[in-house]
């Protein structure tokens, strides 16, 4: 192979996905999962990170990639649940930008960014903080038919839109979110939350 062929050779390998990479990516973030959900935090931390990382490698140059997305949100949900709030919010931060291009800025997983930056920043008594991203997040929701597939989760995010507005002084609108809330239980009074998001405060006020 002539050096010209060989430099092409390695052009074109390094504009394509990694597939060991790639494999790498499922496998940190399936053992993540697995450590989230038996509690382990500290070890969830360190399988997002190894996803974050392998995800970057992949495809260097791709600019966003929903491997890079969804490993971003996973690691800072765990540095959130291990009271590393400033890291926890640049990396959702980053997730929401990246899924904000690649799916759009109202659809289900950007809204569960927005959300999760909600009660990441509700938690910590950054209340009008909270307050913007639980709107957005809330407003985008109303499109995606959540109220009739979840509405627990759905009551559950008015609650925490109502605490955060009610932090920040606003009464009238905290009160209205307290309604919303107080409605969507009484309209479904046997269906509670499916997805129940747990709190970052819990693990943090115990330290």
């Amino acid at each position: 192979m002539t050096v010209r062929a060989t430099l092409l050779s390695l052009l074109l390998i390094a504009g394509c996905a990694n597939p060991l990479n790639e494999r790498h990516v499922r496998f940190y973030t399936d053992a993540g999962s697995s450590a989230e959900r038996a509690g382990n935090w500290e070890l969830a931390e360190r399988n997002y990170e190894r996803a974050l990382i392998n995800a970057r490698i992949a495809r260097p140059d791709s600019g966003p990639t929903y491997d890079r997305s969804m490993a971003a949100y996973n690691l800072g949900r765990a540095k959130g649940h291990l009271c590393k709030f400033e890291d926890a919010e640049t990396l959702l931060t980053e997730a929401l930008k990246m899924e904000e291009k690649l799916s759009g800025p109202s659809s289900g997983l950007t809204t569960m960014r927005l959300l999760e930056l909600g009660r990441l920043n509700l938690d910590q008594g950054q209340f009008p903080k909270s307050v913007p991203y639980l709107e957005r997040g809330l407003a985008a929701v109303a499109k995606l038919g959540v109220e009739q597939s979840d509405p627990g989760a759905l009551a559950n995010a008015y609650d925490d839109l109502a605490a955060a507005l009610q932090g920040s002084g606003d009464l009238g609108k905290a009160d209205t979110a307290r309604q919303e809330a107080l409605r969507i239980r009484k309209a479904n009074p046997d269906r509670p939350a499916r997805f129940a998001s747990t709190r970052y405060k819990e693990p943090c006020s115990v330290k």
